[in-house]
């Protein structure tokens, strides 16, 4: 029975073919094709930012893992004063990086501290800055954290204790580069628990820039030796092969810790309303696209409509020979899923062609709308040119990310594929409905 539904299909097809083709299946499938190459590059983009979004703060920021100490952690619940947070905090033992970096998939453990302070160049306003202490030899701990951050100017050295890294934009802010001398000041504590300010200088060894705004302009990395750095507790960022896999690593790390006065948390219970947020954005995004495969649905309906009265005589007969009406059903049926994966393949194609040349597809718009504004200038005066879509001066990016995900491309994909077969599936419901004497009678 396959066999007929696969002989009657073909015979189906190939009289459309000799007869120049159906413009409605032929439109059906190039509105397949737009809305699977439309929704492939939107999610591209949207992942190429989001992700670098994500990256940025669980590569420099939040690591995968963080081993805190629970008395800081206890205090700062209870709201308890500073000075005896710090004073309840452990001191990690001098082996513990070992033990968690002998657990497996650990690929690095960076003791680390952190504190709110204000920073402050020879001629500019202070600025509040994350003041981030880490050790001398960062980027041999965590080759991926000193990947994140391509350094500008000067090196990422912090083996002086006076020496602090700062970002690109923060380093414009204070008018600042390697070799300058900036002031730090935070809020310290006497010995009697009283409240004072405290001050360091220390001179500019480097500038990165991560791309990540917020840590351009607000995160400062100084020695862990150094005096900002003076009387912080000290946690313990670990950094995994696989940062999914965070769940199954959590049980041999806390093994770990176990007795030391340290906890460790995920990077999902940091920031975690950002990253919600985040999700809902791209699942609201993939609903509003994703309109285009119901337009394209409907669409199909009535073209497999239609083929369906065309095909009425054909229809009786089959069905006065004995065909089964599940039968001639599948008949249209593998008519929709051919419609459906010629234009998913075809537009699943374009998506990846476009969205991985989407600064060149850019370019190419902004030289032509540049050409039309200044062809018009020349006509009716004034100055033309200087359009750009993504333009530094208001987004702060030099080139637009794009990242495809296989499984995305796969569910878009398979998106295109079920709207058109469940179209034809709706639409050849018909045929159960003719009687063969009564079409044959009247044909």
């Amino acid at each position: 029975m396959m066999r007929l539904v696969s002989l009657v299909s073909m015979r189906f097809v190939r009289t459309r073919r000799r007869a120049g083709g159906s413009p409605a299946a032929l439109l059906s499938m190039a509105g397949v094709a737009l809305g699977v190459t439309t929704l492939t590059v939107v999610l591209g983009v949207m992942n190429g930012f989001q992700l670098g979004f994500i990256e940025s703060i669980v590569e420099i920021s939040s690591y995968h893992l963080t081993a805190v100490p629970t008395a800081v952690e206890a205090a700062a619940t209870a709201g308890k004063a500073a000075p005896a947070a710090a004073e309840a905090a452990p001191v990690p033992a001098a082996d513990l990086p070992a033990r968690i970096g002998a657990v497996p998939g650990v690929r690095a453990v960076v003791p680390f501290a952190e504190r709110q302070a204000l920073v402050q160049g020879p001629y500019s306003r202070p600025r509040a800055a994350v003041v981030r202490a880490v050790p001398p030899d960062l980027a041999s701990r965590d080759p991926a954290q000193a990947a994140r951050l391509a350094i500008v100017e000067g090196a990422l050295d912090l083996a002086s204790p006076d020496a602090v890294v700062i970002g690109a934009e923060l380093a414009a802010w204070l008018g600042s580069g390697p070799g300058d001398t900036v002031n730090l000041t935070w809020l310290g504590w006497t010995d009697d628990g009283r409240p004072r300010a405290s001050r360091a200088s220390l001179r500019v060894t480097g500038v990165y820039r991560c791309g990540y705004y917020d840590y351009d302009a607000g995160l400062v990395f100084v020695a862990l030796a150094g005096p900002a750095a003076e009387g912080l507790p000290v946690a313990l960022g670990i950094k995994l092969a696989d940062r999914f896999a965070d769940r199954r690593t959590m049980p041999a790390v806390e093994l770990a810790l176990d007795g030391t006065g340290y906890a460790a948390e995920s990077w999902r219970s940091y920031n975690r309303s950002f990253f919600d947020a985040l999700l809902v954005e791209k699942l609201l995004m993939l609903a509003l696209v994703g309109i285009i495969f119901v337009v394209v649905g409907f669409h199909t309906y009535h073209a497999m409509r239609r083929s369906v009265l065309e095909r009425t005589e054909d229809i009786a007969v089959l069905k006065a020979l004995g065909v089964p009406p599940r039968q001639l059903q599948m008949v249209f049926v593998t008519e929709g899923l051919v419609v459906g994966a010629a234009g998913a393949v075809a537009g699943t194609a374009l998506g990846l062609l476009v969205a991985g040349n989407v600064n060149a597809v850019f370019a190419g718009v902004e030289a032509a709308v540049n050409a039309v504004l200044s062809l018009g200038a020349r006509i009716v005066g004034g100055s033309g040119g200087g359009f750009a879509i993504f333009s530094p001066t208001s987004f702060y990016l030099v080139e637009v990310p794009a990242r495809v995900l296989v499984r995305e491309a796969f569910f878009v994909a398979f998106l295109a594929v079920f709207s058109c077969t469940f179209a034809a599936y709706a639409a050849s419901r018909a045929v159960s409905r003719f009687r063969p004497a009564e079409v044959l009678r009247h044909e």
